[in-house]
C-alpha cells in the first residue's frame, strides 16, 4: 500500500465508528418507518397531506391539499419542501418522505460530532456525544411519527448552531435561511440563535438575522398564509388564557393559576424527559443549550397536548440545541477527570433514557404496528388495489396515505361531515361538493359516530369489493 493511501486510511479510520452509528441509525429508522407505513400505521395527517402536496407540485399543479382543505403552504410556509419535488419525479411515494426524514435526522449527528472534535479534540468523546444525540428518545420517537418538515429543522438547526459557534458565517447564513424557510414558527429558534451570534460572535450578522427572521415571519404569516387561507395562523388557540395578552396578564394578576396550569398534563415530566438524556451536563455552560429554551417554553405552555409529549414533531428544533449545548458545556471543562466524568454522565444518561423511553430494539417499550406481512394488511391491500386512479375518493385516515396521488381525496367522514378540514369553520357540516365523491374506502367496522354518517348516505353507494378488513363503495350512477 502506498504511503499517501495509508495516510488517508489512518486519517479516516478514527471516524469510522461514528459513521457506522449514523448509517445504522438511518437504516433502522428508515426501515422501521417504511414498515409502519406499509402496515397502515401512518395517517392522512400528516404524511398523507405532504405526500399529496408534493405529488401535486411534481405534476405542476397548485398544491391545494384536499385531505386538509388548505394549500400546502397555507398550512405552514414549509418552502424547503420544494427541494423534495425532484425526488417525486424519481420515486413518488410516501416512503421517499420517510427516507428523507430518517436521513436528515441521522446526518444531524455530524455537526454535533464536528463541534466536539473542534472544541474538545477527542475522537472518542466526540463519538460518545454524537451517539448520545441519536439515542435521545424524543428524537427516535418523533422520527417515527409520520413525516413532518420539522425533521429537516433537526439538520438545519444543528448545522446553524455549529456554524455559529465556529464562526463559519457563510455556512451559518445558508443553514439559518433554510431553517426559517422550513416553517414560519422556526423564528422561535432562529431569534435566540441570532441573539447569541450578536453577543458572542458577530453583532452585525446576528442582529441582521434577528430583524430579518422576524420580518420574514410577519410576511409568511400575514401575507402568504393570510392570502392562502384567510388568516395568519390556525394555532393562536394554543396560547393559554385567551392569547398572549391574557397569558401575560394572568402571570401578573394570578400567578398561582399559571403555576397550576404549567403543572398540569404532566408538563414537568415532559421537561424531564427532554433534559434527562443529556445528564443535565449542559448546565455547566448553558448558553448554547438555551437557544432551544423558547421553543421548549412554547411547548410547555401550549394548550395542545401533543406539544408537551416527546413522541411528536414539536420537540425536533429543541434537540440540536440540547446536543450542541452539551458539547459546548463539556468543552468548557479542562481535560482530565471532570471532563471524563461529564462525558460518562452524558453517555450513561443517554443509554438509560433510551432504554426507558425510546423505541429501539433494546428499549423497554416498542412502537406497536402491523407488519406488512400481517394478514389484515394483505386484506386491506386487496381492496385498496381496486380503487381506480384519479377518482374522487373519501378514505379512512390510515388508508389515505396509500391513495393520495390524485387531485381530490378526502379524509373520511369529510366531505359528508367535515372533520379537520379547511379553517375549521364548517366542522360537522356536509360540504357542498359531497356529491362529487365517487368512491369510499372504509374499514369493515366503523365507530358508532362515523357509522351514522355512512348510514345516512348508504343509499347513494353500492359495495363493489369487501372482505373482513375493508369495504370499497362506489356511488350509484343517476341512471340507476
Amino acid at each position: 500500500m502506498s504511503q499517501p493511501r495509508r495516510a488517508r486510511l489512518e486519517a479516516v479510520a478514527p471516524h469510522l465508528p461514528i459513521a457506522l452509528v449514523v448509517v445504522l441509525y438511518f437504516a433502522w429508522s428508515s426501515h422501521l418507518g417504511i414498515d409502519i407505513h406499509r402496515g397502515y400505521g401512518t395517517s392522512a395527517f400528516d404524511i398523507g397531506l405532504y405526500d399529496q402536496g408534493l405529488w401535486l407540485l411534481s405534476h405542476f399543479h397548485a398544491p391545494f391539499v384536499t385531505l386538509m382543505g388548505r394549500n400546502l403552504f397555507g398550512d405552514h410556509t414549509s418552502f424547503t419542501l420544494i427541494l423534495l419535488v425532484p425526488l417525486y419525479w424519481l420515486h413518488p411515494d410516501p416512503s421517499t418522505l420517510i427516507v428523507v426524514q430518517a436521513l436528515a435526522i441521522a446526518l444531524a449527528a455530524v455537526p454535533v460530532y464536528l463541534l466536539a472534535l473542534r472544541r474538545i479534540h477527542s475522537v472518542p468523546i466526540a463519538t460518545v456525544l454524537a451517539t448520545a444525540f441519536l439515542l435521545h428518545p424524543a428524537l427516535a420517537q418523533s422520527n417515527l411519527e409520520n413525516f413532518h418538515p420539522d425533521s429537516l429543522l433537526v439538520l438545519f438547526v444543528a448545522v446553524a448552531i455549529y456554524a455559529a459557534v465556529e464562526s463559519k458565517n457563510r455556512l451559518f447564513v445558508i443553514a439559518t435561511v433554510l431553517t426559517i424557510l422550513t416553517k414560519e414558527d422556526a423564528v422561535l429558534i432562529v431569534v435566540p440563535l441570532a441573539i447569541w451570534v450578536a453577543v458572542r460572535r458577530n453583532r452585525k450578522l446576528g442582529l441582521g438575522f434577528v430583524g430579518g427572521s422576524i420580518l420574514y415571519t410577519l410576511f409568511a404569516t400575514n401575507v402568504v398564509m393570510r392570502g392562502l387561507i384567510g388568516v395568519p395562523t390556525l394555532n393562536s388557540w394554543r396560547i393559554p388564557f385567551g392569547g398572549p395578552t391574557g397569558f401575560l396578564g394572568r402571570i401578573v394578576k394570578k400567578p398561582g393559576d399559571v403555576a397550576s396550569y404549567l403543572y398540569s398534563e404532566n408538563r414537568p415530566w415532559y421537561v424531564w424527559q427532554m433534559l434527562a438524556p443529556t445528564g443535565l451536563v449542559f448546565f455547566i455552560a448553558p448558553e448554547v443549550a438555551a437557544i432551544g429554551a423558547v421553543v421548549l417554553a412554547s411547548n410547555v405552555s401550549s394548550t395542545f397536548l401533543y406539544q408537551h409529549l416527546i413522541g411528536y414533531h414539536y420537540v425536533m428544533p429543541i434537540l440540536p440545541a440540547l446536543a450542541l449545548g452539551t458539547v459546548f458545556a463539556v468543552s468548557k471543562l479542562k481535560p482530565g477527570v471532570w471532563r471524563t466524568a461529564a462525558v460518562s454522565v452524558v453517555g450513561l444518561s443517554a443509554l438509560w433514557s433510551a432504554y426507558l423511553w425510546a423505541p429501539f430494539q433494546f428499549s423497554e417499550h416498542q412502537i406497536g404496528h402491523w407488519s406488512p406481512n400481517y394478514y389484515v394488511v394483505h386484506e386491506i391491500d386487496a381492496i385498496r388495489s381496486q380503487v381506480p386512479s384519479g377518482v374522487v375518493l373519501s378514505s379512512y385516515h390510515a388508508y389515505a396515505p396509500h391513495l393520495a396521488h390524485r387531485e381530490r381525496i378526502y379524509m373520511w367522514p369529510t366531505p359528508f361531515r367535515a372533520a379537520y378540514w379547511g379553517t375549521f369553520k364548517h366542522e360537522g357540516e356536509r360540504l357542498p361538493f359531497a356529491n362529487d365523491v365517487q368512491y369510499l374506502l372504509l374499514p369493515a367496522h366503523l365507530d358508532d359516530d362515523t357509522q351514522a354518517v355512512l348510514d345516512s348516505i348508504k343509499a347513494d353507494f353500492v359495495v363493489v369489493a369487501h372482505n373482513d378488513a375493508a369495504i370499497l363503495y362506489k356511488r350509484v350512477s343517476p341512471e340507476r
